[in-house]
């Protein structure tokens, strides 16, 4: 029976693919495998249109050779945790399926690498910069879209902060976008100010600058994250206005890794970053 595609049973979907894939085998192939009289159960599963039971599970891990301690336990999370409620979910009408599964994505995510020549992340931002920014997107079409939207950034902030276990960002953030007035030049000081404190006082924020002297760049094809999970896997999410695009395919992923290194080696240092950041705070005092 079909199910909600909730974003938990998207991602469980996608990891079996993605393990048949690295297979080689097709979904008829899976299907016959595991029993299943057609390649459409595996297909709805994939997509995630049908559910698991955990009592499934460990067919598919002995019938898709699944071995490590690590994938085991966050399969088994996914199909326990399927159909539960997110706080995101109070929501309705903000969200929608791509940023429902970016959120899911970081939940569970161990680093998040962000490299965005546009505007600094959502979870470096300030209040006001994050109102300026929603503001000027122009996606949202009342004073109370806009408040909810926000109000949603800054509560994934604050569910960010208080995990067990932080989530690590490394963000290289080009000399442009700090010195981009958003919100005005006082809303903008806030920010970069806030992006001091996290650099010097957060162990789990990394932040480098990529100053205008840099040139041309590794990231000069567009902005993108790279996100980092329990299993050793990466993910690399680029996102657009509506829609988010996931990759997870071994070459894509290494092609990424490679690109967030070269900008990691561009950028100054996140210790020499420090004093541009200052430079450019009191250039808009």
């Amino acid at each position: 029976m079909p199910v909600e595609p909730t974003p938990r049973r998207r991602r469980l979907g996608a990891e079996l693919r993605r393990i048949r894939e690295a297979r080689g085998w097709t979904q008829d192939e899976a299907a016959r495998r595991l029993g299943y009289q057609s390649l459409s159960t595996v297909s709805k599963i994939e997509n995630g249109l049908q559910a698991l039971k955990i009592q499934q599970l460990p067919h598919f891990f002995e019938v898709y050779d699944i071995t490590d301690p690590a994938l085991r336990e966050e399969l088994r999370d996914l199909v326990r945790r399927a159909g539960e409620v997110d706080w995101w979910q109070r929501y309705e009408g903000v969200i929608d399926d791509p940023l429902g599964d970016y959120l899911s994505l970081v939940e569970s995510a161990t680093g998040l690498f962000v490299f965005n020549p546009l505007a600094i992340h959502g979870l470096l931002q300030t209040p006001d910069y994050a109102r300026a920014v929603t503001e000027g997107s122009r996606a949202w079409k009342t004073i109370g879209d806009i408040e909810r939207f926000v109000t949603l950034r800054l509560e994934h902030q604050r569910a960010i902060a208080e995990r067990p276990q932080p989530l690590k960002i490394w963000t290289v953030l080009p000399e442009g976008v700090l010195r981009q007035e958003v919100g005005g030049r006082a809303c903008m000081r806030g920010q970069i100010e806030h992006l001091i404190l996290l650099a010097r006082d957060s162990p789990s924020v990394t932040i480098q600058v990529l100053p205008f002297t840099a040139g041309a760049h590794a990231g000069m094809d567009g902005p993108f994250m790279l996100m980092s999970f329990p299993t050793g896997r990466d993910l690399v999410c680029i996102e657009s206005l509506r829609a988010a695009l996931h990759l997870n395919d071994h070459e894509t992923v290494d092609l990424y890794r490679t690109t967030s290194d070269l900008l990691k080696s561009d950028a100054l240092s996140p210790k020499a970053s420090l004093p541009l950041l200052s430079a450019i705070a009191k250039d808009l005092s």
